[in-house]
């Protein structure tokens, strides 16, 4: 007897005539049980999906992402107003007084450490306070 090929097997499945065993050969009677358990499998729904929370978790992340970057952006403009304010302090100094700003550069200098470490407080301030925050969205 001939092989059976997957149109022929199709078209027993779907008119649902299955021969007895005297027409199928036992390799046919394999394949035909196992294309019933495949379009069996097939007409499933899956287990498992996406939570129902997926799109929520999604745009949390986004906005994460965005937060982070707007952080970034805002401690680095914190920095730069900083040092832009010393730099304008000392120019309108030097401007109205050569000594003035000679011993205001001369304090800066001196003091270098505790501007350093007033820099650093802040910044780590402002890193944990927007580590520690929990934010709703």
């Amino acid at each position: 007897m001939k092989e059976l090929d997957d149109d022929e097997l199709q078209e027993l499945l779907n008119n649902g005539l299955v021969p007895d065993n005297k027409t199928l050969s036992e390799e046919d009677k394999n394949d035909l049980l196992a294309y019933q358990n495949l379009f069996t499998a097939l007409g499933t729904e899956p287990k498992e999906g996406l939570p129902m929370s997926f799109a929520a978790n999604v745009r949390r992340k986004l906005q994460e992402q965005i937060n982070r970057k707007n952080d970034l952006r805002f401690n680095l403009l914190a920095l730069g107003i900083f040092a832009s304010g010393l730099a304008l302090a000392y120019g309108l100094l030097s401007v109205m007084s050569p000594e003035s700003g000679d011993m205001f550069l001369n304090a800066i200098i001196s003091f270098k450490w505790v501007l350093l470490t007033l820099v650093a407080g802040f910044v780590g301030y402002l890193f944990i306070d927007q580590r520690l925050v929990n934010r709703s969205y």
